[in-house]
């Protein structure tokens, strides 16, 4: 398993990161706002999974969710029905399946582009599969996964992706947001 070192987003102290969490929850009302039904919760998961402790993504995500769903319903004025409610709930379990795929791509021995990589191709499978598995009971229109459709949440995410680890790293460029790191010529024994 990686080291939080070896990770592509830098490790953090400890308010860092729930920080972080707010930010992510900040991230996602935005992005609600400007997406509306293409919230990219892979991306939010992704980047979750590889920059914070497994608790303090699993809040990221849910407090992600959580204000999507808020938006939709209080701002963008979603319906209030049974589909639409049980679509809601779907999303949500996509975003945790999209965070526990992501979450199992750091237990393989990767260099951290590839576990960026990793993570969010694997959090964009188990996102889609869920949500796909879901029109099996659920009403869903003809072309919701249609190239296109798939290309454009493809696209989202990315775009998505790599806006929140740029802004990751240039917060956690501040000295004191970044965990610590040991000069490495200090731990040699002295003599």
């Amino acid at each position: 398993m990686l080291e939080r070192n070896q990770l592509p987003l830098r490790p953090v102290a400890p308010g860092f990161a729930a920080a972080w969490v707010t930010v992510i929850a900040g991230a996602s009302v935005a992005l609600s706002l400007l997406f509306a039904c293409i919230t990219p919760f892979v991306a939010l998961a992704a980047v979750s999974a590889v920059a914070l402790p497994r608790q303090m993504a699993t809040m990221a995500v849910l407090l992600a969710w959580l204000a999507n769903q808020a938006v939709g319903y209080l701002v963008l004025g979603y319906p209030q029905t049974f589909d639409s409610l049980a679509w809601g709930l779907t999303i949500g379990i996509a975003a945790f399946a999209s965070l526990a795929a992501s979450l199992g791509v750091l237990r393989l021995y990767t260099g951290p582009a590839v576990t960026m990589a990793g993570a969010f191709i694997a959090g964009l499978v188990a996102y889609e599969g869920v949500l796909f598995a879901a029109t099996a009971v659920l009403p869903s229109g003809d072309g919701a996964f249609s190239a296109a459709v798939v290309a454009e949440v493809l696209l989202i995410n990315a775009l998505a992706v790599i806006g929140l680890i740029c802004l990751h790293m240039g917060a956690a460029a501040g000295s004191a947001l970044v965990a610590a790191q040991p000069d490495r010529r200090c731990l040699k024994p002295l003599l």
